[in-house]
């Protein structure tokens, strides 16, 4: 049986048979994105958009389309832009410009001899070509050549003063006095303001990133689903944990669970670790390339951050914390308990119009009043002994308590408790404004022991209702006696 092919344009398939088309489990009409655009045009006061795809050439199969230019086009195809640009009506109009059925096509050929590009071996599979038919099922205007963007863009922007632009922010390291690497974003930019003398360029990124925060119905179910098989597979991984297995075979136990169950890929790099080896945080583990290569022992405890399934490009993000013999020990017990407390209390204050700050302190008081505020004095413990308690009651409960700005790559910022979760798998940490229905984040506290070679988190996915949340992971067992149930048999 064929498994669905993700992604809108399955149905696109223009250089296939009409039998070769799969179907979509969750299908996304033209009209949503048709009507994503729209806000955004709107939001930027009906003044040109401009919105490039990833590059995707000669990406070996592992590169991914861009989320943004996902989320307003459902486009597969390498190399393609959307234009959206006033034409006199409240919605715009949309162009989209895509490189043609065989540019940019990756086989290769043995001889000089271009008919080689269109046999039937070098043929792409979900690409799609510009054309009237394309635009139609796109739900666009215009569908045009890639070639020819350079000459209609002045054309489509016209007399407009500015246009916005899906800017790349992120600044790449180089040694001192030498000049940072650009990214393709950022070199396209420079490009098209050459060719646009007098027009602004503005920043159009902050925009989306906070429309895509709130999802729509069709994002839910993604995200409902991509749980659902993330739980799955941290179900076959608690069957398969066991002293004398290693870290990187359940990680792959789970791969082949979300595989056969349709996921394409993982959201993110494997985090599966276990013993002593798990007091370290993950962006310092992937730092070696076999990170998950660790034989568990009896008696330790696992660490998988890795219910990570990713479902027609919308990923996921679970954690658990499992005994290796299948039974924790009291000292274990204690403080995964304390965990799960914290996540329970903080899960209690979710509903429309709280702000994240106060579900934030409410998994924090938890900390504070088992007494471990003081673990998390580096003062007193030291820096090779204190405790990591995230979220910090120090911050959170007798501190400012304030949304800081997060950096992983300059390592800064406070961990909180958690991140918008969507088309990343950290969509974004933006809580400046109070919580909404159709939000999707995590809640993760966690609790890291250096002297003890303990560490625990308990993550899931959680959706703001009308009236409250929906656990989109409840599936996946997380009080202690389900999992002891679970691991026992």
């Amino acid at each position: 049986m064929m498994r669905p092919v993700p992604g809108l344009l399955c149905c696109l398939l223009l250089l296939a048979p009409a039998s070769a088309a799969a179907q979509r489990e969750i299908a996304v009409p033209t009209s949503a994105y048709a009507a994503r655009r729209a806000r955004l045009f709107e939001q930027v006061g009906r003044q040109p958009v401009l919105v490039p795809g990833a590059y995707l050439v000669r990406s070996g199969g592992e590169g991914r389309q861009d989320p943004d230019f996902w989320y307003l086009t459902g486009i597969e195809s390498p190399y393609a832009v959307l234009l959206i640009y006033p034409d006199g009506t409240p919605d715009g109009a949309s162009v989209v410009f895509l490189p043609d059925s065989f540019q940019f096509a990756g086989a290769q050929y043995s001889i000089p001899d271009e008919r080689f590009r269109y046999s039937a071996w070098n043929r792409t599979i979900l690409r799609i070509a510009p054309g009237e038919e394309t635009a139609r099922r796109l739900g666009v205007e215009e569908s045009l050549p890639i070639d020819g963007f350079t000459d209609a863009l002045a054309r489509l922007v016209g007399d407009s003063e500015v246009l916005w632009f899906l800017r790349d922010t992120g600044r790449l390291y180089a040694p001192p006095g030498l000049s940072g690497p650009r990214s393709y974003r950022q070199q396209l930019e420079e490009a098209v303001a050459s060719r646009l003398p007098g027009v602004r360029i503005e920043n159009v990124s902050p925009l989306l990133h906070r429309m895509r925060l709130i999802k729509d119905a069709h994002e839910i179910e993604a995200l409902r689903t991509a749980a659902r098989i993330s739980a799955t597979g941290l179900l076959s991984a608690m069957k398969a944990i066991a002293p004398g297995k290693n870290d990187l075979e359940i990680a792959g136990v789970m791969e082949a669970t979300w595989k056969a169950e349709g996921s394409t890929r993982a959201a993110f790099a494997p985090i599966v670790v276990s013993g002593d080896a798990a007091v370290s945080l993950y962006t310092l583990r992937s730092e070696k390339y076999n990170h998950t290569w660790r034989e568990m022992k009896d008696g330790e405890l696992i660490f998988i951050d890795y219910g990570a399934a990713e479902y027609d490009m919308y990923g996921s993000d679970l954690c658990r914390t499992f005994p290796v013999s299948g039974h924790f020990s009291d000292e274990q017990r204690r403080y995964y308990e304390i965990v799960l407390e914290a996540q329970e209390a903080a899960l209690a204050r979710i509903r429309p119009g709280v702000r994240m700050e106060d579900v934030i302190r409410a998994a924090a008081g938890v900390f504070k009043a088992h007494g471990l505020q003081r673990n998390e004095d580096i003062d007193t413990m030291g820096a090779d002994r204190v405790w990591g308690l995230m979220p910090s009651p120090t911050y959170w409960v007798d501190g400012p308590g304030e949304l800081t700005h997060y950096s992983g790559a300059r390592g800064t910022g406070v961990r909180d408790l958690g991140h918008h979760i969507g088309l990343d798998a950290t969509d974004s940490r933006d809580y400046s404004t109070p919580l909404q229905p159709g939000m999707v984040f995590t809640v993760e506290p966690k609790l890291y022991i250096p002297e003890l070679g303990i560490a625990i988190m308990i993550e899931d996915m959680i959706l703001v209702t009308e009236d409250g949340y929906e656990n989109l992971s409840v599936t996946a067992p997380k009080t202690v006696e389900e999992i002891e149930a679970v691991m026992r048999r």
